[in-house]
């Protein structure tokens, strides 16, 4: 799901152009509503009846709600073990209110919580990743903790079972899990110092056990803020049955591995129960067999399947996810898309990745006080204001720079999908064109797939079919559809169509990707062989998207059989061909009629100035690590030392790195305390590109800092060069 886990295991273990408007115009009157099948995310291409939205004249600037609780208490930290329905006790922390001598205060608290397999290994127990924001005058996270106790809130920290201080046995947000969630919220929610009303939040895995906990219905859940997180194992490993990079192997062992680590010398846990260590690797998605290579959902995703539970619960949900995340896929939050734009529901989807060393959102303090909005309205039961329903964040410029936060405008709507998006249909040609008038003839475009598209998608063998320029901004945003009609003459081989924004530079960037093994194509639980030469009619899923398509920038649809997002493991094919002309292969794209955008121009933080000033210059320069491999050794890193200056508006530091060969390389940011050491890790990135690199670091203060490069996976010797680029409050760089 996820990038915690990902981290830690490679450690371990490793006429769209003039005539758009008319043809905009005719495809408003044809939408379609079919119901998608459940074993097969790419089957029945629809989406609910839509409604008006109301849009508000400018930015929903979030540090301006009024009536929000205040800090008014201490706080008093409280340990507990509950025990579960079978025995077994799992580790809870609760920070609630208290006076000036740390006692706790009589009252009935509204409640927040957090549960993770993370806590104590990968995490702290205080929420501070799904909250870095504000921090303390040591630049530390107040977390969940330390923000929400002093207004009022009771916090509790739950460790999953068999993960940090519980007992028990990773289950992988199976059945066990799922008991013990709506156990703890139950038990939550009937304290003497609750008011009953418990809400959840977390990033990541931790953004996808509250998914899980609404779909048990517990008693006192009042709300959930998923933040990157998922519904289904599935989503997790696999796109209709194409391996997702690095996450794939999550379920597999990973996991397990973090939960061994807690039971090694050294662990909290280590000596409390012996006899229960390595005992979730029966658990694990290795019994599954071959359908791990396959993609196909078998019984163990079955178990780990609680998307109709989640869609179906009766409270709000505040989605919060991004497009272009690289570790929980956007695919993720499918269940929320198929809750229709339910009334009291709210989404936040953004450009970013999953934020890795840095922040869930990229929205800085606004994401603070969004969330804090939330809670105040569905737990504290204030009457605040919690912004549009739906915010969709769009930025123009590169995908690197979309990922890490850079911002354009906003389009806002009453709901998700968007009320007044139809769905634009567009057809392949023989000719390598991509238009709305399908082709008069039968035709097709062959290519050798080939796995090198894994470090160079544009290079590989694919075949390409772009549109015309756009007449105008055209808005996309909702989940795309594709009808591929393809044959292939391997009996394994992973089928891949990205869709590019193309700049008239010919730049392109990827705003949607669909995939599936053709083998999946009645559905991702029932697999059919495949005969070579035979064409096949297929909906692989793809990413939901929110994008402005630019005056002069061109879709185009790029297929090939390997991509930086998946695990190439079935990627070798002598001819793949894509059918085009009548009934063949057509794309449909989510176009949002009339759209109404405002600048996105809200502060990012807490004390950003009114005016903008001159950000610090950018500054590049190139380190060299002599070796490489998976640990942090001298051999293995090299840094460079750096001054972030007084008397710039330096909102952000982006860094990113490029080496000289392919490399899976690693970024740290440290700053110089005054006794000449140097602190811990401020932020880090880490994406396993083997191409790039980057992190984000927000409002940096003047000092001596430094950029640890780690060589983890790459030839020695390899150089790394570095840019350091320095934005203002206004996103403009120095």
């Amino acid at each position: 799901m996820m990038t915690a886990a990902a981290r830690p295991r490679r450690r371990i273990a490793r006429s769209l152009g003039l005539a758009l408007p008319l043809v905009v115009a005719v495809a408003l009157a044809q939408p379609a509503y079919a119901t998608p099948r459940d074993d097969n995310p790419g089957k029945g291409h629809g989406r609910p009846p839509a409604t008006q939205p109301s849009q508000p004249p400018a930015a929903f600037d979030y540090t301006q709600v009024e009536g929000l609780t205040a800090d008014r208490y201490g706080t008093v930290k409280e340990n507990l073990e509950l025990p579960m329905h079978d025995g077994t006790e799992v580790h809870i922390e609760v920070t609630r209110p208290a006076d000036a001598n740390g006692q706790p205060l009589d009252g009935e608290w509204p409640v927040i919580l957090e549960a993770s397999p993370y806590h104590g290994t990968l995490a702290d127990r205080e929420g501070m990743r799904i909250l870095p924001e504000p921090r303390d005058e040591d630049g530390t996270s107040l977390g969940l903790t330390g923000y929400f106790a002093p207004k009022g809130y009771a916090v509790v920290m739950m460790d999953l079972r068999g993960t940090g201080l519980s007992d028990g046995c990773l289950d992988h947000l199976a059945a066990n899990d799922a008991k013990d969630l709506k156990a703890v919220v139950e038990w939550a929610a009937s304290q003497p110092w609750s008011n009953g009303r418990v809400g959840m939040t977390g990033h990541s895995y931790v953004g996808s056990t509250p998914s899980l906990a609404a779909a048990m219905n517990p008693d006192g859940l009042e709300t959930i803020v998923p933040s990157a997180g998922m519904a289904t194992m599935y989503d997790h490993q696999f796109q209709a049955g194409v391996p997702y990079f690095l996450q794939w192997a999550g379920p597999m062992e990973a996991y397990e591995q973090i939960a061994l680590e807690r039971d090694l010398p050294d662990g909290e846990h280590f000596g409390q129960k012996p006899e229960e260590t390595g005992c979730g690797l029966p658990n694990s998605s290795l019994t599954a067999g071959e359908a791990q290579l396959s993609g196909q959902y078998t019984s163990w995703h079955g178990e780990r399947d609680w998307r109709a539970g989640a869609t179906a619960a009766d409270i709000p949900v505040f989605m919060v996810h991004g497009v272009n995340d690289n570790a929980a896929r956007v695919a993720g939050m499918d269940w929320f898309t198929q809750r229709g734009g339910r009334a009291g529901d709210k989404i936040w989807l953004g450009q970013w990745d999953h934020g890795s060393g840095c922040c869930p959102t990229r929205r800085g303090i606004q994401w603070t006080y969004a969330l804090h909005a939330w809670f105040d309205k569905h737990l504290a039961q204030r009457d605040v204001a919690t912004g549009p329903a739906a915010e969709l964040f769009l930025s123009d410029g590169t995908f690197e720079g979309s990922r890490t936060g850079d911002r354009s405008q906003i389009l806002n709507d009453s709901q998700w999908p968007p009320s007044t998006t139809s769905m634009l249909t567009l057809h392949p040609a023989a000719d390598g064109t991509l238009d709305s008038t399908a082709p008069a003839l039968p035709g097709s475009v062959s290519f050798t797939g080939d796995p090198s598209g894994f470090t160079d998608p544009q290079g590989t063998g694919g075949a390409d079919f772009v549109s015309e320029p756009m007449a105008q901004d055209t808005v996309l945003a909702g989940k795309p559809l594709l009808d591929l009609v393809a044959s292939v003459t391997a009996p394994r081989v992973h089928l891949i169509g990205t869709l590019y924004d193309e700049s008239p530079e010919g730049d392109r960037r990827r705003i949607s990707q669909f995939a599936i093994n053709p083998e999946l194509r009645v559905g991702v639980a029932t697999p059919k062989p495949v005969v070579p030469g035979v064409l096949y009619e297929m909906q692989p899923p793809g990413f939901a998207m929110a994008h402005n398509l630019r005056e002069g920038h061109r879709l185009t649809l790029r297929f090939t059989t390997s991509d930086p997002d998946k695990v190439p493991t079935f990627a070798v094919d002598p001819r793949v061909t894509i059918a085009t002309g009548p009934g063949g292969t057509s794309l449909q794209v989510p176009v949002v009629d009339q759209p109404v955008l405002v600048d996105d121009t809200v502060p990012f933080h807490q004390d950003q100035p009114a005016t903008a000033g001159p950000a610090q210059p950018e500054e590049q320069t190139s380190v060299t690590p002599a070796l490489g491999g998976p640990a942090r050794t001298p051999a293995t890193v090299a840094y460079h030392e750096f001054e972030v200056q007084d008397g710039f508006d330096n909102a952000a530091l982006l860094v990113s790195a490029v080496p000289s060969l392919d490399a899976d390389i690693d970024l740290y940011l440290q700053r110089q305390n005054p006794d000449g050491t140097w602190s811990a890790d401020l932020t880090s990135g880490g994406s396993s590109s083997l191409t790039e690199e980057s992190l984000r670091y927000a409002t940096p203060a003047p000092g001596r800092y430094r950029i640890e490069v780690h060589n983890w996976a790459g030839a020695p010797s390899t150089r790394v060069d570095l840019t350091l680029t320095y934005l203002n409050s206004a996103g403009e760089p120095g």
